[in-house]
């Protein structure tokens, strides 16, 4: 139980209440941060809660078995300290929150802590952020144990994968970068990527545009193929899928409207997916310097020269940015035995018999 006074109690009760919700927010990264549901700025002591961050919050809901209480706050992106790249990189993330109730007409009268906990992901959905505050009970659900699975468990380099990311680990600076700020290009870069690149001749300005190649792929509708090198249309160097193709002319849909795209002015190279792998494929790149200095994100595919990270980097890189980045595991025994040799640390069932082999019946 909470104690609360009499005064306390009274003010409560009252229909004219001059009590508000005020959230302290320490972040991962030890920066401190006060809002408030208030129509104006109540400052406790040194701490300043901002009004303007335009959040609604919603009920508290509590039991007393242990379960995970929970809270969830949304809110519009109306304030300076809370800004949607900060949330895509992940700062906010599991920030350390106190709730608590604060006579607003007397801030520095009794605080009334309400709850004790921790952000879980904050999310953005066009224009408003979602932070759900999971309770202190929430250490209680963690899953003990491992299920099975034919992939490893492991994550490369870790402390139970052991293997010694140094010899897989290359410095660099980007030489360009495009601009949906998720494709990146480093000349330097010539480790060995997927192979079966055929070049590019034509790409249409249409919609959807039209890619021309040397020769013909051989590959069904709907297969994934990565674009690179491309001069003028530099927007299409990156992920796309292989549509309707037409094996006699050797051309392609691209399936994005390149009207309004710079015109292409030559080379380029169309590389199947799904293959063989790049080397970094599944890697992480890390940045050292520029705007994103100590943040990293996942390599989706890479060929000589250029790099496709899973998600946009949350701020805008620059040309000259300079990084880290390993190469990547796709965590099947075949890899791990064949680049790491580290088989003898491999965390996965790949013989075990799956589903089909429990339920068959007759012949066993």
């Amino acid at each position: 139980m909470i104690p609360i006074s009499g005064a306390d109690k009274t003010a409560l009760a009252s229909p004219s209440g001059t009590y508000c919700t005020i959230w302290l927010v320490t972040r991962t990264d030890s920066q401190v941060f006060g809002f408030t549901d208030h129509d104006d700025d109540v400052t406790i002591g040194t701490q300043l809660y901002q009004s303007a961050v335009g959040y609604t919050r919603s009920d508290i809901e509590g039991h007393a078995d242990l379960s995970v209480d929970n809270l969830e706050n949304i809110g519009v992106l109306s304030s300076p300290a809370i800004t949607e790249a900060d949330l895509h990189a992940g700062v906010w993330d599991f920030a350390a929150v106190v709730i608590s109730l604060c006579d607003w007409s007397d801030p520095p009268h009794a605080v009334l802590i309400l709850r004790n906990g921790k952000l879980g992901e904050v999310t953005v959905d066009r224009g408003y952020f979602r932070a759900e505050l999971r309770g202190m009970t929430q250490a209680y659900t963690r899953v003990i144990g491992e299920l099975t699975s034919p992939m490893c468990r492991n994550d490369l380099g870790d402390a139970r994968c052991t293997v010694d990311l140094t010899p897989f680990t290359v410095t660099g600076s980007l030489t360009g970068v495009n601009p949906d700020n998720q494709t990146l290009y480093d000349t330097a870069r010539t480790e060995p990527g997927p192979t079966g690149g055929v070049s590019i001749t034509a790409v249409s300005k249409a919609n959807p545009g039209v890619v021309t190649l040397a020769a013909g792929m051989g590959l069904p509708d709907g297969t994934p193929v990565t674009i690179s090198a491309c001069t003028g249309m530099t927007d299409i160097n990156a992920v796309t899928l292989y549509r309707s193709p037409n094996e006699i002319a050797h051309t392609f849909q691209l399936g994005i409207d390149t009207t309004s795209y710079p015109a292409y002015t030559g080379s380029g190279i169309c590389t199947p997916l799904g293959g063989d792998t790049g080397y970094f494929d599944f890697g992480v790149i890390t940045f050292t310097s520029g705007n994103n200095v100590g943040l990293s994100m996942e390599v989706r595919c890479y060929v000589p020269g250029q790099i496709t990270l899973q998600l946009p980097m949350p701020y805008q890189c620059q040309v000259g940015d300079a990084y880290t980045m390993h190469a990547g595991c796709d965590k099947s025994v075949t890899t791990c035995h064949d680049r790491f040799s580290n088989v003898v640390n491999f965390r996965g069932e790949p013989y075990l018999p799956g589903i089909d082999k429990i339920m068959q019946t007759g012949k066993q």
